[in-house]
């Protein structure tokens, strides 16, 4: 039996600060490698984000080496015995590998959500076998990534076997060593409890404590990976919000929409939503004398354009559910992997089908990735047509599915084939990280100079669009579609606007029939779940419905906003004020003359601030009160 259990004491607390050292460092990692995204945060704000950092970083410290503080306190086992010496080590390497492996992940990662990752990653990257198709272009891509964490690492455990520098000598004096063995437990046990809950306060911190030191756009810098995973785990991915009574909450905002009065528009309808098409990418959205967009600029011409359209998120699993279904995800983890994919929601697909439409989800993509598959089968579309049913792995792309550019052939080709009128929504790839480009077309899109990466993708996407539309100009059904083109989520930006928290959602939305009079420029706010009401009140459907969205066909434009979630903070834009509620801290910005939301309002304009906090507190309620009750229809008697 080891006969010195204070010393294993402070040599436990020694290791445990080696690894918050690790933490610090992977902080300054994750800072300067997204220095685009933090660019505004001064040198001595850094400095305090570090400092008050450290309270996420000692709790999920704590909490993730329980097993190595347990075995390092049991009085078992010499310096030198292999428990000590070899088994001890491993499982704080292990554990600590892996935490500080995370860290080094969400580096990457975050540069594509904005947000740290949470516990729904595992279940994402569960999802069909996308992860394993991608992994080998990940590490060839990213491998200084993985050779700094493994430096890191082998450091770590240096260190780790650098202590104690002196051999530690068992004591003789068993009375004082049994005194001093308790009182080394109680203290080390308290501070550790103490450590874990960052602080003396009533509950343990957790993610929205970070509000306390940082706006919203920070908070990922104070707040750690292994920290964000595990206040996510096994927690309700919503709260219930009760904040007006019914009579009030329907007067602020209701989700039950009439039917139309007028004879039903026998019309096709098709959407659109092209992969990480940001709108920054948009020539014709931003004045841009260099497109990237030839095509779709040209089709803006003849559409009606919405040049302040905004995403629900900034996932793909998260604005597909938001299109083709009207469905958010305002919340921690997306609904199709939280416990609420249960729920009897509807679509595009399901409501048109009670007026004779057949319907068809395309999307070149591994059948199953993201729950794809299930969830078209679930909201009610008659056929699927993935990677599978394209049955011809040459033209897929290695990594994602099949090529834009044939894949828009064959959905061209399909839609002939659906009985008229039908509803199908095609979801393209190739304007995703690795980023490649199909070889034929390598010498014809080529990155230029120091642009994005992607915007050699998009391009190549926008030629496979403009030969998707050639040959569907040529089709009986074409003449009778409205097409309704957009993204599912915003891209990697150059531009610092693009980078805060209003411009990292906003994506072209257009709606677009060939002889039509939708030919305009709106300057309206709309977002993804304006789709759904938009094309039912376009065709004239004659039934009641559900939806959180408004149709952009209404003329009250008091009505029209946009609602966007992340890192627990809830966001309005109802031109020309954004406002942000995060917990019990409120900001009010007028983005039309502060484009990058530095002059909060909230105090100069308190009608505008109390008017907008309704509406959110509004839209939250119900949200959270019809996904977590299953109300995503309307009840017969409505």
């Amino acid at each position: 039996m080891v006969k010195n259990i204070p010393a294993y004491c402070k040599l436990v607390v020694i290791r445990l600060l080696l690894v918050l050292a690790a933490f610090e460092v992977c902080r300054i990692l994750f800072y300067f490698y997204n220095y685009h995204f933090f660019s505004g945060i001064s040198s001595g704000r850094l400095v305090y984000y570090m400092f008050v950092g450290l309270r996420f970083d000692i709790s999920a410290i704590v909490l993730t080496n329980i097993p190595f503080i347990l075995l390092s306190l049991v009085p078992y086992g010499g310096e030198e015995s292999f428990y000590r010496k070899h088994l001890l080590k491993s499982v704080y390497m292990l554990i600590n590998s892996l935490t500080v492996f995370a860290q080094f992940g969400d580096v990457v990662f975050f540069n594509f959500v904005y947000k740290r990752s949470t516990a729904d990653i595992f279940k994402f990257l569960s999802l069909g076998n996308d992860t394993t198709d991608v992994m080998p272009t990940v590490i060839k891509e990213y491998w200084y990534i993985i050779f700094m964490w493994a430096v890191l690492m082998i450091v770590v455990g240096y260190f780790y076997s650098f202590f104690p520098r002196k051999p530690i000598k068992p004591v003789s004096d068993d009375h004082h060593y049994i005194s001093a063995s308790i009182s080394a437990y109680i203290i080390i046990l308290a501070l550790l409890v103490l450590a874990y809950r960052g602080g003396w306060q009533l509950r343990p911190v957790d993610i929205i404590d970070a509000a306390e030191y940082a706006p919203a756009h920070d908070i990922p810098l104070l707040v750690n990976t292994p920290f964000s995973i595990l206040k996510t785990y096994g927690a309700p991915p919503i709260k219930e919000y009760r904040f007006f009574d019914q009579d009030k909450l329907n007067s602020l905002y209701n989700t039950a929409h009439r039917g139309s009065d007028k004879q039903p528009r026998r019309l096709n309808v098709v959407t659109i939503i092209l992969e990480s098409f940001s709108k920054e990418y948009v020539g014709a959205l931003n004045n841009l004398h260099r497109t990237s967009t030839p095509f779709l600029d040209s089709l803006m011409t003849q559409s009606l354009v919405f040049d302040d359209a905004f995403s629900d998120g900034k996932k793909s699993i998260e604005g597909i559910p938001a299109v083709v279904a009207g469905l958010p995800t305002w919340m921690d983890e997306a609904v199709i992997t939280s416990e609420y994919n249960k729920d009897s929601a509807q679509s595009l697909a399901s409501l048109l089908d009670k007026i004779g439409y057949r319907s068809a989800f395309f999307h070149g993509g591994n059948n199953g990735t993201m729950g794809f598959t299930t969830f078209c089968k679930k909201v009610g579309f008659n056929y699927y047509y993935g990677r599978a049913e394209y049955n011809n792995d040459k033209d897929y792309d290695g990594n994602w599915g099949i090529w834009d550019e044939p894949y828009f052939q064959y959905f061209a080709k399909n839609l002939d084939t659906l009985r008229q009128p039908f509803y199908a929504a095609i979801f393209s790839v190739s304007s995703h990280h690795p980023f490649f480009i199909q070889d034929k077309y390598k010498n014809r899109f080529k990155q230029q100079g120091k642009e994005l990466p992607i915007l050699k993708c998009v391009r190549y996407s926008d030629m496979a669009l403009r030969e998707f539309f050639k040959t569907a100009s040529q089709m009986p059904w074409y003449d009778s579609t409205l097409f309704v083109i957009t993204a599912d989520h915003t891209g990697p930006s150059a531009v610092p606007y693009y980078q805060n928290r209003l411009g990292m959602y906003e994506i072209p939305i257009l709606f677009y029939m060939h002889n039509s009079a939708l030919k305009k420029r709106s300057h309206m706010v709309v977002h993804h779940v304006d789709i759904l009401p938009s094309i039912l009140d376009y065709i004239h459907y004659p039934y009641p419905y559900f939806a959180f969205g408004k149709s952009v066909f209404d003329s009250n434009a008091s009505h029209h906003y946009a609602v966007n979630y992340i890192n627990d903070c809830y966001q309005l834009v109802k031109d020309p004020y954004c406002l942000q509620i995060e917990g019990k801290d409120m900001a009010l910005y007028n983005y039309q003359k502060d484009s990058m939301l530095t002059k909060n309002l909230l105090a100069v304009k308190p009608n505008v601030s109390d008017s907008m906090s309704q509406i959110l507190e509004a839209i939250m309620q119900t949200y959270s009160g019809d996904l977590i009750h299953n109300n995503l229809q309307l009840k017969k008697e409505e």
